[in-house]
């Protein structure tokens, strides 16, 4: 799905797996110790809004307004096997699923050409402010709420797990360049971190 208007805003929260355990008596442990990738949700708003299809006597939006928009995010919540209808048959494919029916559709969010992360789609809060005269809406609100997928959940799924790789190693990329830039102009002029 391609946004209308790019959010303006896009709020990442980075969070680790596990909490440094506390100092006690039952022996050694090492307290940075993490059983996994650390976790990190995005969310941002949209904006949704049929005017200018309206404007330009488009069919599907004199129709039907934004519900198509509006119905393919929430498609985006619900397991393949949840659908009364089977998606992949009408747009010509064979049907069949390659991945079991009841797992969620990976999504791949596309923010700029160094983050391409799959995700799934956590929450949806949908505020429809305008209809028309059949109260199809015609202009709406959506908050959003992401969960970045990590590799070890994307078993199966080449695509997805290529689109991780890609941003991990993007990120790798982007924090050396830091380190780099911060020894040529030094450190108070540029965020510098030990890695």
């Amino acid at each position: 799905m391609v946004f209308q208007f790019n959010p303006t805003q896009v709020t990442r929260t980075p969070a680790i797996a596990q909490q440094p355990r506390p100092c006690n008596t039952a022996g050694s442990t090492n307290s940075l110790e993490q059983p996994c990738q650390p976790a990190e949700t995005i969310s941002f708003s949209l904006r949704v809004d049929a005017s200018e299809q309206l404007a330009q006597s488009n069919p599907v939006a004199a129709a039907s307004g934004i519900l198509p928009t509006l119905s393919a995010l929430e498609l985006l919540m619900i397991p393949a096997s949840g659908l009364s209808i089977d998606l992949s048959a009408l747009s010509g494919g064979s049907g069949s699923h390659q991945t079991p029916p009841t797992t969620l559709p990976t999504v791949l969010f596309f923010w700029g050409p160094y983050r391409l992360l799959p995700v799934t789609v956590n929450s949806l809060s949908i505020t429809e402010t305008e209809y028309d005269t059949l109260l199809n809406p015609v202009r709406a609100d959506v908050s959003v709420s992401l969960q970045v997928l990590q590799d070890a959940q994307l078993a199966g799924d080449k695509i997805a797990r290529g689109a991780y790789k890609y941003s991990q190693g993007v990120k790798e990329v982007m924090a050396a360049l830091n380190l780099a830039n911060a020894a040529q102009f030094g450190v108070s002029s540029v965020l510098s971190f030990s890695i």
